[in-house]
């Protein structure tokens, strides 16, 4: 709720791990799913994103909004973060489903 009112919110936890960048070769950002104002820190203060997506037709479906959200953090916070990859979890590869959404999500 401190972000709300906050001058450049957007930029508040890139501030608070530029320090930290000269300790760690990696520092990873957990974000709850939602793309709110913590997430959209997280992007701009990120050189790059993983993003996790369940074997289910709904959530292959749902990663639309997630990458619009990417492109516009690109364009107008941080130019230079990346999408490096997609995890499939929670994959029963077993299933056609589970198969039908690796492979729409490698086309993809």
């Amino acid at each position: 709720m401190l972000l709300v009112n906050a001058m450049s919110r957007e930029y508040t936890l890139r501030s608070y791990l530029s320090d930290m960048k000269k300790d760690y070769e990696y520092i990873l950002i957990d974000c709850m799913p939602s793309l709110g104002m913590l997430t959209i820190n997280a992007l701009a203060a990120a050189d790059s994103v993983v993003m996790p997506v369940q074997a289910h037709y709904l959530p292959l479906k749902g990663m639309t909004q997630p990458v619009k959200t990417i492109g516009k953090v690109q364009r107008q916070i941080n130019p230079r973060l990346k999408i490096d990859g997609v995890v499939l979890t929670l994959a029963d590869m077993r299933t056609n489903l589970a198969r039908s959404t690796a492979d729409s999500l490698k086309e993809n």
